[in-house]
Protein backbone atom coordinates (compact mmCIF):
# COMPACT_ATOMS: atom_id res chain seq x y z
CA UNK A 1 0.00 0.00 0.00
CA UNK A 2 2.77 2.58 0.78
CA UNK A 3 4.26 1.83 -2.64
CA UNK A 4 0.90 2.57 -4.32
CA UNK A 5 0.61 5.86 -2.43
CA UNK A 6 4.13 6.91 -3.50
CA UNK A 7 3.35 5.99 -7.14
CA UNK A 8 0.15 8.08 -7.03
CA UNK A 9 2.07 10.96 -5.41
CA UNK A 10 4.75 10.83 -8.13
CA UNK A 11 2.07 10.74 -10.85
CA UNK A 12 0.29 13.75 -9.31
CA UNK A 13 3.58 15.63 -8.97
CA UNK A 14 4.36 14.97 -12.65
CA UNK A 15 0.88 16.21 -13.62
CA UNK A 16 1.26 19.42 -11.59
CA UNK A 17 4.70 20.03 -13.12
CA UNK A 18 3.31 19.52 -16.63
CA UNK A 19 0.32 21.80 -16.04
CA UNK A 20 2.36 24.60 -14.48
CA UNK A 21 4.98 24.44 -17.24
CA UNK A 22 2.59 25.15 -20.12
CA UNK A 23 4.92 27.77 -21.57
CA UNK A 24 5.38 28.13 -25.30
CA UNK A 25 7.43 30.47 -27.45
CA UNK A 26 5.78 31.76 -30.64
CA UNK A 27 8.09 33.40 -33.24
CA UNK A 28 7.35 37.08 -33.91
CA UNK A 29 10.25 38.44 -36.01
CA UNK A 30 14.03 38.24 -36.46
CA UNK A 31 16.92 40.61 -36.91
CA UNK A 32 19.53 39.54 -39.46
CA UNK A 33 22.82 41.34 -40.04
CA UNK A 34 25.22 41.68 -42.97
CA UNK A 35 28.30 40.99 -40.79
CA UNK A 36 27.51 37.31 -40.14
CA UNK A 37 24.72 34.74 -40.14
CA UNK A 38 23.82 35.04 -36.44
CA UNK A 39 20.21 36.14 -35.94
CA UNK A 40 18.33 37.67 -33.05
CA UNK A 41 14.92 36.06 -32.54
CA UNK A 42 11.99 37.75 -30.84
CA UNK A 43 9.31 35.38 -29.60
CA UNK A 44 6.06 35.91 -27.73
CA UNK A 45 5.97 33.88 -24.54
CA UNK A 46 2.66 32.17 -23.94
CA UNK A 47 1.75 30.79 -20.55
CA UNK A 48 -1.32 28.58 -20.35
CA UNK A 49 -2.29 29.73 -23.87
CA UNK A 50 -2.12 33.49 -23.16
CA UNK A 51 0.65 36.05 -23.60
CA UNK A 52 2.63 35.98 -20.36
CA UNK A 53 2.12 39.39 -18.67
CA UNK A 54 5.35 38.92 -16.66
CA UNK A 55 7.49 38.38 -19.79
CA UNK A 56 5.47 38.88 -22.98
CA UNK A 57 8.48 38.76 -25.34
CA UNK A 58 11.89 37.09 -25.16
CA UNK A 59 14.92 37.84 -27.36
CA UNK A 60 17.92 35.60 -27.98
CA UNK A 61 20.60 34.78 -30.55
CA UNK A 62 20.65 31.75 -32.83
CA UNK A 63 24.28 31.22 -33.80
CA UNK A 64 24.88 30.38 -37.45
CA UNK A 65 27.87 28.11 -36.94
CA UNK A 66 26.11 25.59 -34.69
CA UNK A 67 22.44 26.61 -34.47
CA UNK A 68 22.64 26.98 -30.71
CA UNK A 69 20.65 29.47 -28.72
CA UNK A 70 22.52 32.14 -26.75
CA UNK A 71 21.09 34.85 -24.51
CA UNK A 72 21.76 38.51 -25.29
CA UNK A 73 24.50 40.01 -23.16
CA UNK A 74 23.96 43.14 -21.05
CA UNK A 75 25.38 45.55 -23.63
CA UNK A 76 23.27 44.01 -26.41
CA UNK A 77 20.12 44.30 -24.26
CA UNK A 78 20.83 47.91 -23.27
CA UNK A 79 22.05 49.35 -26.57
CA UNK A 80 21.15 47.33 -29.65
CA UNK A 81 18.77 44.39 -29.48
CA UNK A 82 17.01 44.86 -26.17
CA UNK A 83 13.57 46.39 -25.85
CA UNK A 84 11.07 47.96 -23.55
CA UNK A 85 7.55 46.62 -23.38
CA UNK A 86 4.39 47.82 -21.69
CA UNK A 87 0.76 46.71 -21.68
CA UNK A 88 -1.56 48.15 -24.32
CA UNK A 89 -5.09 49.24 -23.47
CA UNK A 90 -6.46 46.07 -25.10
CA UNK A 91 -6.18 42.73 -23.29
CA UNK A 92 -3.29 40.48 -24.37
CA UNK A 93 -1.67 43.33 -26.30
CA UNK A 94 1.63 45.10 -25.61
CA UNK A 95 3.63 48.04 -26.96
CA UNK A 96 7.25 47.22 -27.65
CA UNK A 97 10.13 49.53 -28.58
CA UNK A 98 13.57 48.30 -29.67
CA UNK A 99 16.53 50.03 -28.03
CA UNK A 100 18.11 50.70 -31.44
CA UNK A 101 15.03 52.58 -32.69
CA UNK A 102 12.93 54.09 -29.94
CA UNK A 103 10.74 55.98 -32.42
CA UNK A 104 9.32 52.82 -34.01
CA UNK A 105 6.66 51.14 -31.92
CA UNK A 106 5.79 47.48 -32.37
CA UNK A 107 2.43 46.23 -31.14
CA UNK A 108 2.46 42.60 -29.97
CA UNK A 109 -0.97 41.05 -29.76
CA UNK A 110 -2.89 37.82 -29.92
CA UNK A 111 -5.55 37.27 -32.57
CA UNK A 112 -7.22 33.89 -32.24
CA UNK A 113 -4.48 31.29 -31.96
CA UNK A 114 -1.88 33.53 -33.65
CA UNK A 115 0.41 36.12 -32.08
CA UNK A 116 1.67 39.00 -34.23
CA UNK A 117 4.14 41.88 -34.13
CA UNK A 118 2.51 44.83 -35.91
CA UNK A 119 4.40 47.94 -37.03
CA UNK A 120 4.14 50.75 -39.53
CA UNK A 121 6.47 49.75 -42.35
CA UNK A 122 6.55 52.54 -44.89
CA UNK A 123 2.89 53.39 -45.42
CA UNK A 124 1.66 49.90 -44.45
CA UNK A 125 0.21 48.61 -41.23
CA UNK A 126 2.11 45.35 -41.37
CA UNK A 127 3.01 42.19 -39.54
CA UNK A 128 6.75 42.60 -38.97
CA UNK A 129 8.74 39.58 -40.18
CA UNK A 130 12.35 40.71 -40.38
CA UNK A 131 14.78 43.57 -39.89
CA UNK A 132 17.98 43.32 -41.92
CA UNK A 133 20.85 45.53 -40.73
CA UNK A 134 23.64 46.44 -43.15
CA UNK A 135 26.83 47.58 -41.41
CA UNK A 136 30.25 48.78 -42.45
CA UNK A 137 33.53 48.23 -40.63
CA UNK A 138 35.07 51.30 -39.05
CA UNK A 139 38.21 50.63 -37.07
CA UNK A 140 37.19 47.68 -34.91
CA UNK A 141 33.46 48.39 -34.81
CA UNK A 142 30.55 47.63 -37.08
CA UNK A 143 28.55 50.79 -37.70
CA UNK A 144 25.02 50.47 -39.11
CA UNK A 145 24.49 52.03 -42.56
CA UNK A 146 20.80 51.20 -42.78
CA UNK A 147 18.13 48.74 -41.69
CA UNK A 148 15.48 47.26 -43.96
CA UNK A 149 12.19 46.51 -42.23
CA UNK A 150 10.18 43.81 -43.98
CA UNK A 151 6.67 42.62 -43.26
CA UNK A 152 3.30 41.80 -44.75
CA UNK A 153 0.44 44.26 -45.08
CA UNK A 154 -2.24 43.36 -42.55
CA UNK A 155 -5.05 43.91 -45.09
CA UNK A 156 -3.64 42.57 -48.36
CA UNK A 157 -0.81 40.27 -47.30
CA UNK A 158 1.50 42.03 -49.79
CA UNK A 159 5.13 42.56 -48.76
CA UNK A 160 5.96 45.95 -47.22
CA UNK A 161 9.44 47.41 -47.06
CA UNK A 162 11.03 50.42 -45.39
CA UNK A 163 14.68 51.44 -45.31
CA UNK A 164 15.76 53.33 -42.19
CA UNK A 165 19.12 55.10 -41.88
CA UNK A 166 20.78 56.39 -38.71
CA UNK A 167 20.09 59.96 -39.89
CA UNK A 168 16.35 59.15 -39.94
CA UNK A 169 16.47 58.58 -36.20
Amino acid sequence: MPRLISCVFIALLALVTTVSAQETLVPLFVIERSVNGNTVHYDAKLKDGKIDPQQPVVAYWILSDNGKRQELNVLERLKAYGFTIRPDKEPEAYRMTLMADRKKEIRVFRMGAAVHAEAMIGACEAYLQKIFIVSKKSFMMNLPEYADMIGNDMSTGMECHERVTPSDR
